[in-house]
């Protein structure tokens, strides 16, 4: 049976063509014939080797904390260069978004925020330059150097813990500082202190992602989690400490000759002290608002940003150890300089 188009749409369409006969803009339609629909299978195949790569990828990072995308709302200023993926790309091509600009309805850290497989044509990373930390130390590397790009404290020690310091709930190394620790780092470092520092950044070809990367045979730990440690669906424990092997044999867990239980205590030790010098909140371990000394204040960075690490020392104990070390030495002799509860009239 032939059917018929209702002679209103042929007339519409010859009114539409003279419409747009007249108009100074004009509509032009360009196809890219060079592009077969084979050469997709230049990057893409149908083979299960490549589709489980991809498949494996996409179920680790289901478990990471850049899947959560739950820093979303830190969307402003200098925030979503790191808590957007928009942000990011932004950033990583040398086109960040004005400062007072923010990002709208941003989205997660995803695989294009890391790789851009079509502007490239490879899954290569966007990010590859050493990352520099905020007090001028950089360090290559590799494929960790991206990872370095967000994960620092993102303030320089030496300019923000100077002179008369005001303390209070935000005051602090960003949320974050592992590339400081790995690198040996932006700690605050007092004067009659001699610091050593782990040689883990030298010891890996790639940094972060030589040990975070370490494939497993689980989804939630290694890979594209970047996780240490997970739990299966069924409840039980998982430590990528195959990771640890190269350099350290078989171990059962991080706390390779007993670095974890040590810095813990020194964490504990120094928190007490801190929060008896009335610098530290006991129950929210958050620094109180007060004005204190440039040396007092220096133990209470080195506080944050060793537990801030979340590595309990893993990631340099050498240098983590000593920051804690040499704070708790200044605040027990000669002990911090009085500080002052600021008022209303400050």
């Amino acid at each position: 049976m032939q059917v018929t188009r209702p002679i209103w749409i042929l007339a519409a369409l010859a009114a539409l063509t003279i419409a747009l006969t007249g108009c100074d803009r004009n509509i032009t339609v360009v196809e890219d014939t060079s592009q077969q629909a084979q050469s997709c299978f230049a990057c893409h195949s149908d083979s299960y080797a490549d589709t489980l790569k991809l498949v494996d990828a996409e179920q680790q990072w289901n478990y990471s904390r850049h899947a959560s995308g739950s820093t979303l709302n830190e969307n402003d200023r200098t925030c979503k260069d790191c808590h957007t993926s928009e942000g990011f790309i932004a950033r990583a091509s040398g086109a960040a978004l004005p400062p007072d600009d923010a990002v709208k309805n941003p989205t997660a850290i995803h695989c294009f925020t890391c790789h851009a497989p079509h502007t490239n044509g490879d899954f290569r990373l966007r990010w590859t330059t050493p990352a520099t930390l905020m007090d001028g130390t950089t360090y290559d590397l590799g494929a960790g150097n991206i990872c370095v790009a967000c994960h620092q404290s993102r303030r320089n020690v030496d300019t923000y813990v100077a002179g008369t310091v005001t303390l209070g709930e935000r005051w602090g190394p960003h949320h974050g500082p592992q590339g400081d620790m790995l690198l040996g780092s932006n700690g605050y470092e007092y004067a009659a202190y001699t610091y050593e520092r782990t040689t883990h950044r030298e010891a890996t070809e790639d940094g972060c992602l030589d040990c975070h990367f370490k494939a497993t045979n689980q989804y939630v730990v290694g890979g594209h989690s970047f996780n240490m440690e997970g739990m299966t669906s069924r409840g039980e424990e998982v430590l990528n400490t195959g990771a640890c092997a190269p350099c350290h044999g078989t171990v059962s867990d991080f706390n390779v000759e007993g670095v974890q239980d040590s810095v813990d205590v020194l964490l504990e030790d120094l928190k007490a002290r801190l929060v008896t010098a009335g610098l530290l909140d006991g129950t929210t371990g958050l620094p109180k608002t007060t004005k204190t000394s440039a040396d007092s204040a220096g133990a209470v960075w080195n506080f944050l940003v060793a537990e801030d690490d979340r590595s309990h020392g893993v990631h340099n104990p050498m240098y983590i150890m000593g920051l804690l070390k040499s704070s708790i030495q200044y605040i027990q002799t000669p002990g911090p300089v009085p500080v002052r509860l600021i008022s209303s009239r400050d």
